[in-house]
């Protein structure tokens, strides 16, 4: 029987939490299993070591880094429950995880396959990515800390500790010494980071699980840690090449948009990475589903591994098959990564044109004295309109006859149909109109004519071929003469 010699075993923290047994001990605190004795549960409790809660300003920090890691909602993320302070001994209450942890998995089967990385991979950035979009880093991405339950669970712990600890710039890089290996250039040089370290730190969880071994080591932690300032981490297939005829054949599985997502990640220069976790899990995801559709290599989705997701932009793109000369209406570019965070495989993401609610889309000229069918959806006009001014009110010109426009492969809209039957109702009325004036005007002149004749002189015969008479004319005695 083996007697624990830890102190706090079998004690009570905070009145509520009895400690059981040690599960774990590392650089920054020391994981116990606890029993809740109000809600009679199992918990996990981190209690920081001696060295660390005599800070004020340390405990204030853990304080509200522990708070802000409880509001994450996550599944793959540790959810914290409690957080309080015994005997000047600061501690988190967190739920426990049975299980082991993602170290185990990589020293028992590491170099893993290409799918089983990115399976077990995609969990933790899913809780990066969470943590990203309320504004919490993690700064401390490593396989200790990527717990997998026995069921098969994965979830990260140690939000908001890590960022805590580091807080403390005297003590730092001595706390640090066992996540060295994880430890991004930005975090060695200026003690600055962000969600790219992360990002960084990441890349190097999936070299490892690719290759089973740590990108850079050395002598002492200082060694390693300059190695991340001043050297690449090179490509997985490239390691594996150099570890003889068992390398040379993992290396042929991995394929190029998977070494081009860990150079991305493990990039020096933060500018050079996906932007987050966000970014980071869209194109984790597009590299499975290539990897899943078997396809070795995939030249679009390496392009953007290498570009860390490729670039937002904002400016406006002309729809695609949009006539010459036609100002279309189209819609801002999206970036690669879509809301869902995914990637479509073999090609870079474009701009959608919602053609059916262009205003200026070709259409087809159809006579309103033609048949009413069901226009042909294969036959498009060759030929650009003009862009009109929607304020502007729309008058025919005079002598041509309004054309009812229908869209290229939709049925006239009703209201162009009753625009149509409205324009022909007022062009019968107008012939109309016009035929009246002009029998109007017809019997007008007729009737005019036949008043003057009645006025001329007229010519009476004789009797038997005698000599004719002349009628006295009507008018004065200034008119000429008739001529006979």
């Amino acid at each position: 029987m083996t007697v624990s010699t830890d102190p706090l075993v079998g004690r009570v923290l905070g009145g509520r939490y009895e400690i059981t047994s040690r599960i774990a001990r590392g650089g920054m605190a020391t994981v116990y299993r606890a029993q809740d004795t109000h809600l009679r549960r199992g918990v996990a409790v981190k209690v920081m070591h001696e060295g660390l809660y005599e800070d004020e300003e340390f405990a204030r920090r853990f304080d509200l880094e522990a708070k802000a890691a409880a509001r994450l909602v996550n599944p793959h993320v540790v959810s914290v429950f409690d957080q309080g302070v015994d005997d000047m001994r600061p501690y988190i209450v967190m739920e426990y995880v049975p299980g082991c942890t993602l170290r185990h998995v990589i020293v028992q089967e590491a170099p893993l396959t290409p799918r089983h990385a990115l399976a077990m991979l995609e969990p933790v950035v899913s809780a990066l990515a969470s943590a990203h979009d309320d504004g919490l880093v993690h700064r401390d991405v490593k396989p200790e800390n990527v717990l997998i339950s026995d069921r098969g669970q994965i979830k990260v712990a140690d939000f908001g500790l890590a960022r805590a600890v580091t807080a403390q710039s005297a003590t730092a890089t001595g706390l640090l010494v066992g996540t060295v290996s994880y430890l991004p250039p930005e975090l060695v040089v200026s003690n600055r980071a962000d969600e790219r370290s992360d990002v960084y730190s990441t890349g190097i969880v999936l070299f490892e699980m690719l290759t089973g071994h740590k990108p850079h080591t050395g002598d002492t932690p200082i060694q390693v840690a300059w190695a991340h300032v001043h050297e690449d981490v090179p490509a997985p297939s490239t390691y594996l090449a150099g570890e003889g005829r068992r390398g040379r054949e993992l290396a042929e599985h991995i394929p190029a948009y998977l070494d081009a997502l860990v150079r991305t990640c493990t990039a020096r220069d933060p500018s050079d990475r996906p932007a987050d976790g966000r970014v980071l899990l869209g194109l984790i995801r597009s590299a499975r589903v290539s990897l899943a559709q078997g396809r070795a290599d995939d030249p679009a989705i390496t392009s953007l591994m290498h570009r860390g997701g490729g670039p937002r932009p904002t400016s406006p793109v002309p729809a695609p098959g949009a006539p010459t000369g036609s100002p279309a209406r189209t819609r801002t570019p999206v970036s690669p990564i879509d809301r869902a965070g995914a990637v479509r495989p073999g090609a870079v993401a474009t701009p959608r044109t919602d053609v059916s609610h262009r205003p200026d889309a070709s259409h087809r000229a159809v006579s309103p004295r033609t048949p009413r069918e069901a226009p042909n959806p294969t036959i498009r006009s060759a030929a650009p309109t003009r862009p009109r001014n929607p304020g502007a009110a729309r008058t025919p010109r005079a002598g041509t006859v309004p054309t009812a426009r229908v869209r290229s492969g939709r049925a006239p809209a009703p209201a162009r149909t009753r625009n149509s039957y409205r324009g022909r109702r007022n062009l019968i009325a107008m012939l109309l109109i016009t035929a009246l004036a002009v029998t109007v005007g017809l019997l007008a002149y007729r009737f005019g004519v036949s008043l003057r004749t009645a006025a001329s002189p007229v010519a009476v015969s004789g009797a038997a071929g005698s000599s004719s008479t002349t009628a006295a004319p009507l008018t004065g005695p200034e008119d000429p003469p008739s001529i006979r």
